[in-house]
């Protein structure tokens, strides 16, 4: 029996599935395995990784007949002319990498759609079946094989629905671009949405999926800015009480230049009570100082660490601002 061990290597899985762009390698090697060498511990964590595996899925009416298994795991029904046809066109001023997603898997017609919907629901349905016939502790190998092969095609099913359906992510997100957002980002965003929403679609309402994901992308997206500009007023609004403080309602009028100068000086003193990275982060994100604004991608790249361990960076700093700001530390930092 052949058994195949894969290793991944890189940041990302999720871009390894494009064939293009940043993302792992995997490596197979093939190992042959008899039962009469089989290490029943190796079972024993099979078993425990499968039972720990979610497996919702969403029911259909068909899965109730048993004469429908063969009809709902047949292949997709192909149209060379509809497969030809339903290439669609890339927006201007993307990168190659994005484009490309127009070009690498065609879109789906409805009854693809569908099929591969109930195919991917029904084999989660059928190992979620199988799993509550297992005792974990005396799991036989021909169960825990069975299982894995519905799990590793279901998940197959889903990564094919992902890809038909990447080049929508990219339309909606190039549509609701800011003038300071960063493209990768709001794809990124709503690349986790569509996962998501391939797991949660219900397709024996005989809705369409693209109609269903764009309303679930488009909300996320608008959650994500309304998220991006509060951050951003919070900060604001922390310079706004730092500059509060350092205002001496005592002194008489001061030249505009001069004042404009002493509040830079009381920024740049409360900043510097912050850790480096802290420091480093928002400076780069808010364009202190003059610096040129940077996108969560970009510092991420620049200190090594992912985008959204830049955002906790992010929200950490502005407390600590606020913080020493309504504690009125700033005083002692003039001095």
């Amino acid at each position: 029996m052949s058994g195949l061990s894969l290793t991944t290597c890189g940041p990302s899985s999720f871009w390894g599935m494009s064939g293009r762009g940043p993302g792992p390698s995997i490596s197979i090697e093939t190992k042959e395995v008899t039962r009469a060498h089989r290490d029943p511990s190796a079972d024993a964590i099979r078993a425990r990784r499968l039972f720990d595996a979610d497996l919702s899925y969403i029911v259909h009416p068909s899965f109730d007949d048993p004469g429908a298994e063969d009809a709902i795991l047949a292949s997709m029904p192909t149209s060379a002319v509809a497969q030809a046809s339903r290439r669609g066109k890339a927006p201007t001023g993307i990168s190659p990498y994005l484009a490309s997603l127009y070009d690498e898997a065609p879109l789906l017609t409805r009854e693809q759609e569908a099929h591969l919907f109930r195919k991917m629901n029904y084999l989660k349905f059928r190992a979620s079946r199988l799993r509550a016939q297992i005792d974990p502790d005396r799991a036989r190998a021909v169960d825990l094989e069975t299982l894995e092969r519905d799990l590793e095609a279901a998940l197959a099913i889903r990564i094919q629905l992902v890809r038909a359906n990447l080049r929508l992510v990219v339309s909606i997100a190039s549509r609701n671009l800011g003038p300071h957002d960063d493209l990768f980002e709001r794809v990124s965003d709503g690349n986790v949405v569509l996962f998501r929403a391939v797991e949660l679609f219900d397709s024996s309402r005989g809705n369409k999926f693209s109609t269903y994901a764009t309303w679930a992308i488009r909300n996320q997206l608008a959650r994500a800015a309304q998220a991006k500009h509060h951050r951003q007023s919070r900060f604001l609004l922390g310079q706004e009480e730092v500059l509060a403080i350092a205002a001496d309602p005592r002194t008489e009028a001061v030249d505009p230049s001069d004042l404009q100068e002493q509040r830079q000086a009381a920024v740049a003193r409360l900043l510097a009570r912050l850790g480096d990275r802290e420091r480093r982060v928002l400076v780069g994100r808010y364009g202190i100082g003059g610096a040129c604004e940077q996108t969560l991608t970009q510092l991420g790249q620049e200190l090594g660490i992912t985008r959204e361990r830049v955002r906790q960076i992010e929200a950490r700093a502005q407390d600590k601002l606020r913080g020493l700001a309504r504690a009125h530390e700033l005083a002692p930092l003039l001095a």
